[in-house]
């Protein structure tokens, strides 16, 4: 399974790239949006975080992970929080004096979350994704495509190669070493 570094650096990326291509503008779409697609691409593994605490009630790392989070009911609640936001026009002070809107974040949340079950499904193997009300696992499992001595070492390096284009993109595209 992709490991939360790629989770996380994928999103980041994709909204980046979103928000310098599509959008185009830092007050209609600020960098405060790239910490909410962080952890929008980890929201399905929060059951780890779960596991921990039942761990000591008998529960094992299977029962807990890739159950629940691990379905599209969870960006699909997400989608449809930020439709009812957007709807009754809801606002957050906070937010609104960083330019950021509830309905949006929900949104991203709710991409994020789908395309952690994206990677899930496609690199990694099976996801449940009607799971309590159908226990239907489907899935690709990319990684076995590969000779099986390298399968160790592919997440490894995807999330090294994504961390030096962010890393790269960061220092050519925005410039930070400006601000040290």
């Amino acid at each position: 399974m992709p490991f939360a570094t790629t989770h996380i650096l994928i999103a980041i990326i994709l909204i980046e790239l979103f928000r310098e291509y599509i959008i185009k503008n830092n007050k209609k779409f600020p960098r405060y949006y790239i910490l909410i697609a962080a952890i929008g691409g980890i929201v399905p593994d929060l059951d780890i975080a779960l596991y921990y605490i039942v761990y000591f009630f008998g529960f094992g790392i299977e029962q807990i992970h890739r159950t629940f989070l691990h379905t599209l009911f969870i960006p699909i609640i997400l989608f449809l929080i930020g439709i009812f936001l957007w709807k009754f026009e809801i606002k957050h002070s906070e937010f609104v004096k960083r330019h950021i809107t509830l309905p949006t974040t929900f949104f991203i949340l709710s991409a994020m979350s789908l395309l952690h079950l994206v990677l899930d499904f496609s690199l990694s193997g099976m996801i449940n994704p009607f799971y309590p009300f159908i226990e239907y696992s489907v899935g690709f499992n990319l990684i076995n495509l590969f000779p099986e001595e390298w399968r160790e070492l592919i997440f490894p390096t995807l999330d090294g190669i994504l961390l030096l284009f962010w890393i790269c993109w960061m220092e050519f595209k925005l410039k930070i070493s400006d601000y040290f």
